[in-house]
């Protein structure tokens, strides 16, 4: 009998070995099967991050180049004498400014803004000043400002800008006020000023 019983237990020892022995296969299958789903997810987020920075890369540098090919005309007697990209116009001088921004039912804020005296762009188209009484400036939305040729004469008053706190003020199809914004300085409640600017003329 004591026999029989020893090979009894035996063989429910081996039925508890096998039995360890197949949780512990299972178990090292379950953690083999999640280790690839870790680093799955890994490689898919590391891939996503990649892509999104290619993207922002390249929305980054066709907006800039979008900026710089927008080109500011001169023009005389209606007839365009000159013509300058954000590059060249950059070239002609380029400043930081601060000037009062004013919008609909709130006080005025002062921004820190970059951009070029607006009379160095028509000295350098050669403009003549002779009986000229002001400058008109066009914005592609139709919108049209007269500036006197004392205020355009004034030294940091007149500019033409296409920065706003070290930000492109980006174009109007982007939500901006640019690429480029014809701001007063000494105008405190910025009602002279205007945005989308793309032409000057002396009248």
């Amino acid at each position: 009998m004591s026999e029989i019983g020893n090979v009894s237990n035996s063989n429910k020892n081996g039925d508890k070995d096998s039995d360890n022995t197949g949780k512990n296969r299972s178990r090292l299958k379950r953690n083999k099967n999640s280790n690839r789903v870790i680093v799955a997810i890994i490689v898919l987020l590391v891939l996503t991050i990649a892509t999104l920075a290619f993207v922002n890369r390249e929305t980054f540098i066709e907006k800039q180049q979008l900026n710089n090919d927008a080109i500011f005309t001169v023009l005389e007697n209606g007839e365009e004498i000159a013509s300058y990209n954000m590059e060249e116009i950059i070239a002609l001088g380029e400043v930081d400014f601060n000037a009062n921004l004013k919008t609909n039912g709130k006080d005025p804020i002062k921004h820190q803004y970059t951009g070029v005296l607006l009379r160095k762009i028509l000295e350098a188209a050669g403009v003549d000043y002779t009986n000229k009484e002001s400058a008109i400036i066009s914005a592609i939305d139709g919108y049209v400002v007269a500036v006197s040729i004392e205020k355009l004469m004034e030294d940091d008053n007149v500019y033409l800008s296409y920065k706003r706190e070290g930000e492109l003020l980006g174009t109007r199809e982007a939500g901006g006020n640019g690429p480029y914004q014809l701001i007063i300085s000494k105008d405190k409640f910025s009602q002279y000023w205007c945005k989308y600017a793309y032409s000057v003329e002396l009248k």
